[in-house]
């Protein structure tokens, strides 16, 4: 038992190593302009978005950079969304947008509406972006600096997150924790392991000769998660791609409610354990029952050096995202429990083995 004991510290001291190490490696765009500054496609895949792309598009008319265009595909929205769409593109001609045809059996509605984004487009580089994705006017510029500077194929951005409810608080710092305190960001950058990289769907840049070469979201066209396997098959074919966080520049309401946070998380949490469910339920045991066990056996002096350890991890953490570190220290129990809900709903949904997400059944 005792080899238990030097396992969960063993392990938890690595998470709080990685950690520093993003933090102090401060993964943000840096505050560059491009050496030259093609087009650029800004591409949107949107499905009953009335409440949200309204302000992403507002924003994107802002943009300092001087070639864009913004296309929308809408994927057969059945609320406001074309027409706020049409208001949009009737006042701006960098903005267009056009309704997706019928979805081919067996595709993921987000893959190939991305993947008809592509073809119509005409920049060197394919920005493709979320439609809950806020952007600031140096974002674009930012990002083309970056993505040339170090000569990418892919780059991702996790954006900031903004929580405005308690029930945000308590979930949506989750997947940041996890990343941040399992994956060394410098290093999705630096090696050639495809073990070694992530992406968030939110914001991936790629450039687009590559992209139309490869067609990346063809391939993961039955995906329901399709960011990370595509961060993996990129690297995977050689090519180089970062991951940075957003800092501001690009920002993210994910979730207002926690029954929406739970259930829109549970869709891709094992994929950030290379899709295995029994690794994520491992990491899950260790993380949340690690500290009962260490009480157990180990007595109270260990248990309170375990617990502070847990919060300086937590801090670092926060200090690379941007967030609250109150809320990192003193809500940190609230989110593991919220992390316990995330798995056991991913399991529960893969017993079930579909769901329903903005109304269509999906399979896992």
């Amino acid at each position: 038992m005792e080899i238990l004991v030097v396992f969960i510290w063993g392990f938890l001291l690595l998470r709080t190593i990685i950690s520093l190490v993003n933090a102090l490696s401060a993964p943000h765009l840096p505050d560059k302009k491009p050496a030259t500054c093609p087009r650029v496609s800004i591409l949107i895949p949107a499905r009953n978005e009335e409440a949200v792309i309204g302000k992403l598009l507002t924003g994107l008319q802002k943009l300092n950079y001087p070639d864009f265009e913004v296309m929308v595909c809408s994927d057969h929205s059945s609320d406001k969304t074309e027409e706020i769409l049409s208001l949009f593109a009737d006042e701006d001609n960098r903005i267009r947008w056009f309704q997706s045809v019928e979805l081919p059996a067996g595709w993921i509605g987000k893959d190939f509406a991305c993947h008809q984004l592509a073809r119509k487009a005409s920049g060197k580089y394919f920005v493709f972006l979320d439609a809950d994705v806020e952007v600031n006017t140096i974002a674009i510029t930012k990002a083309v600096a970056f993505f040339q500077e170090k000569k990418l194929m892919l780059l991702s951005v996790f954006p900031q997150q903004k929580m405005e409810t308690f029930a945000e608080r308590i979930t949506v710092p989750v997947m940041n924790w996890i990343l941040q305190s399992l994956l060394p960001l410098i290093l999705v950058q630096k090696t050639r392991f495809s073990s070694l990289s992530a992406a968030n769907g939110q914001f991936m840049m790629f450039e687009a000769e590559n992209y139309q070469i490869n067609q990346w979201h063809s391939k993961v066209w039955n995906l329901h998660v399709e960011d990370i396997r595509l961060a993996r098959m990129v690297k995977s074919a050689g090519y180089k791609m970062a991951v940075m966080l957003g800092n501001n520049d690009i920002t993210c309401r994910m979730y207002r409610h926690f029954n929406e946070a739970i259930v829109g998380f549970s869709r891709n949490m094992h994929e950030y354990f290379g899709g295995q469910r029994l690794v994520m339920t491992g990491f899950w045991l260790m993380v949340c029952l690690g500290p009962f066990i260490i009480f157990a056996m180990a007595g109270w002096q260990f248990f309170g050096l375990f617990v502070l350890v847990i919060v300086v991890n937590s801090i670092f953490v926060s200090v690379a995202s941007r967030q609250n570190l109150a809320w990192a220290i003193f809500l940190h129990p609230l989110q593991m429990i919220s992390f316990t809900a995330i798995v056991f709903y991913n399991i529960f949904r893969r017993i079930r083995k579909n769901t329903t997400w903005k109304g269509r059944k999906i399979k896992f």
